[in-house]
């Protein structure tokens, strides 16, 4: 049963993940979307649609639902003289715009178009791909939303004059919903939509505004883990914060005052000053003065934190493996894999398999001075529940 299980496992491990170089693809055009939308709307016309449209009214029009798309329209009878405003793909079976499709990885949307910013360079919540403005004849522009590291959409959008007669510019363009980094859906809208040079120039400059917010990137991740760095001490500055070198008074200037702020005593050793906030805890040690403290632990039990590497509660197992380097060693028959190095030597990683489709991955390396500092998170149903970093 395990074998079986470490077998699916791998299969997902190996998908292509990798972040896109800087793409020479071209931007997306008004031509090109109506070309593609022309099939979908062909085959409805032809075809009887699974609903009642009639009953079925949207901001997009009416909706036709198809066993290959849904399309939206502006009459509630799908005829010739019908103009469709929109069309959602879901079935992996059928081809997207520059055949991207649904089930496609993230780095295949990012490749098959034109991008100023492979490493997806912004905030938190966003990064603009490009900002291409050739105004008054057009303008261009992709951007991705995101919560941290979990992309949730891929937006390409269009404003042309030439496509409308002259009368405003269009404003269309692909929306590529995903999940677990992953596209499940694909929605080509406002085939018919115009709108002013005014909304057109707003749009650009706010998009250039957010394109100079630079604080947060997309983390390197790639099936070939042996391209992967491993575990260092880079890694340690993360969320704002320098964790190696982390005060208790700059942990509270970072994230506020803690919940609780509390000192333990901790034997001959001295004491521990724990601060207790809504997603993580930070563990520091002091002499028994009090006077001389450093960092010994932090906790995350909350998906409000990310640790090294942007990990964080709720990371599905493979996209954290795929992560960190591995691929040095060979799983074993007690359940356990050396990703690289030599447990307890040097810098390793080390990951254990449960037959309950539990997990733990270690990552592990010396200081400068000594210190050894190791990262262990573990997973249940190969999720992350719980993340650990410490320093010995």
């Amino acid at each position: 049963m395990l074998k079986k299980m470490l077998c699916v496992l791998l299969c997902v491990l190996m998908l292509p993940v990798a972040l896109a170089e800087e793409s020479t693809a071209p931007v997306l055009s008004m031509e090109e979307l109506l070309n593609w939308a022309e099939g979908f709307i062909a085959r409805a016309k032809a075809s009887q649609p699974l609903n009642d449209p009639a009953l079925t009214f949207t901001p997009d029009g009416y909706e036709y639902i198809y066993d290959f798309a849904t399309l939206y329209g502006d009459t509630p009878e799908m005829s010739a003289d019908t103009v469709i405003s929109a069309i959602v793909v879901t079935s992996e079976e059928e081809n997207g715009p520059r055949n991207v499709n649904v089930g496609n990885a993230m780095a295949v949307v990012i490749d098959a178009y034109y991008s100023e910013n492979a490493n997806l360079l912004g905030t938190k919540e966003s990064a603009v791909l490009y900002t291409a403005d050739m105004l008054p004849e057009a303008a261009h522009w992709a951007q991705v939303l995101r919560d941290g590291q979990r992309v949730q959409t891929i937006q390409y959008a269009v404003h042309e004059q030439h496509a409308t007669g002259g009368e405003g510019y269009t404003d269309a363009g692909i929306l590529y919903t995903m999940a677990d980094n992953r596209v499940n859906a694909i929605r080509v809208y406002g085939l018919n939509s115009r709108i002013d040079l005014d909304i057109v120039n707003q749009v650009m400059y706010n998009l250039m505004v957010a394109a100079l917010e630079n604080n947060y990137a997309q983390v390197p991740l790639s099936y070939d883990g042996l391209t992967l760095e491993k575990f260092r001490a880079e890694d340690l500055v993360f969320s704002g914060m320098d964790f190696v070198n982390l005060t208790p008074e700059e942990a509270i200037a970072l994230f506020g005052e803690a919940l609780s702020d509390t000192w333990v005593e901790d034997g001959d050793a001295g004491y521990m000053r724990v601060q207790t906030y809504p997603d993580f805890e930070l563990v520091y040690l002091f002499n028994k003065a009090r006077t001389e403290g450093r960092v010994y632990m932090l906790a995350i039990h909350g998906d409000g934190m990310e640790g090294p590497r942007a990990v964080r509660l709720g990371d599905d197992f493979a996209d954290i493996y795929n992560r960190f380097r591995n691929g040095e060693g060979e799983y074993q028959e007690d359940g356990s894999e050396m990703m690289y190095g030599v447990e307890n030597e040097g810098s390793y990683g080390k990951a254990t398999y449960g037959y309950d489709a539990s997990a733990t991955a270690l990552y592990s390396f010396l200081l400068e001075d000594g210190r050894r500092v190791t990262l262990q998170m573990f997973f249940d149903i190969m999720e992350c529940s719980q993340i650990l970093l410490f320093i010995d």
